[in-house]
């Protein structure tokens, strides 16, 4: 067997004509990428960038403080109102979705498993008008125009987005994982529920983010059901119930320029609220290996 010697010489020297055309491939392909990548952020950046130009001239603490029924009108029981719709929203939807998830991944048999995520995908692509619709004829007749029928057609909107992130969460955790813990005699159930949820629980804290992020920007069904309202409402949700959502659809076919730069400020105040729940789960689970 012989050896093949390479000298320094033999390093710098050019590289041949199937290397170049590997490099020039290479270069050409990272470039796709990159503007494939700005192609699909670009647009972000400008939609973010129209609404704070829109909104900021018309944001101050008075608007964020402020109820429509004060001197100076505000937003603060929308804000409140949206806050309070999609915390009892994500905690009626989440345990759901989870549960769900985990039953369609772990002890589902194929068929109800493929069954299963069909019907995922379809509550997935279902336009959220129809489960505003569904709150309005099923819950509206019987509850009336309330916040509870409002946390009911948001509850159908988010529990499909969690379920679906929980399958696909609960696919990345590794099968020794749950191998270790069965072979320690733990029971099916425990290791479910001890083992692999909780090395996913970073990865499900994310699903239930998106879910609330979608919960936070829905209109239709909020006013097929909460409707709206001046007053400023605390855990009533018995009663009809003020949303941002609400608030910009009402502001934004106003006749004067100061509701519909309103509107602006805060569809604004929505964004910066999603934004800044997003980035701090995301600070949180940037060190987990299943997010």
């Amino acid at each position: 067997m012989s050896l093949v010697r390479l000298t320094a010489s033999d390093l710098t020297k050019a590289p041949s004509g199937r290397d170049a055309r590997r490099r020039r491939s290479d270069r050409i392909m990272r470039g796709v990428m990159f503007a494939t990548a700005a192609a699909a952020v670009i647009p972000l950046i400008g939609l973010i960038t129209f609404i704070a130009v829109h909104g900021v001239p018309f944001l101050s603490s008075q608007f964020i403080l402020n109820s429509p029924l004060d001197k100076e009108p505000g937003i603060s029981n929308a804000i409140i109102g949206s806050l309070q719709l999609t915390i009892a929203s994500i905690i009626v939807a989440a345990p759901v979705g989870i549960a769900g998830g985990v039953y369609l991944n772990e002890f589902a048999s194929p068929r109800i498993s493929s069954a299963g995520e069909l019907l995922i995908d379809v509550m997935l692509g279902t336009p959220s008008i129809l489960a505003g619709l569904f709150a309005f004829l099923v819950v509206v007749p019987a509850l009336g125009f309330s916040g509870w029928a409002a946390i009911v057609a948001l509850s159908v909107l988010m529990i499909p987005v969690v379920m679906r992130t929980t399958q696909e969460v609960i696919r990345l955790v590794p099968a020794g994982v749950r191998e270790a813990s069965l072979a320690l005699g733990i029971p099916v159930w425990k290791t479910t529920i001890f083992v692999t949820c909780r090395t996913a629980a970073s990865g499900l804290l994310t699903g239930m983010v998106l879910a609330i992020s979608r919960g936070l920007g829905e209109t239709a069904p909020l006013l097929l059901t909460a409707k709206g309202t001046n007053d400023t409402e605390i855990l009533n949700f018995g009663s009809t119930m003020n949303a941002m959502p609400i608030v910009i659809y009402r502001y934004a076919y106003a006749a004067d320029k100061l509701h519909i730069g309103q509107a602006w400020a805060t569809a604004l105040v929505l964004l910066v609220i999603a934004l800044v729940l997003n980035v701090a789960v995301r600070f949180r689970t940037i060190n987990s290996r299943v997010a």
